[in-house]
């Protein structure tokens, strides 16, 4: 019950963790370089 309740949120962690990366990594630096243009 633990591990399989441990397994689960480990692989939700790591796919939540990929998607969001992926999605900051691309995100972020263009609103930084943008906010940081339009601040300048």
């Amino acid at each position: 019950m633990g591990s399989e309740y441990l397994q689960f949120a480990g692989a939700l962690v790591f796919f939540l963790g990929i998607l969001i990366g992926s999605y900051w990594f691309v995100y972020v630096p263009n609103r930084g370089d943008r906010d940081k243009d339009g601040r300048s």
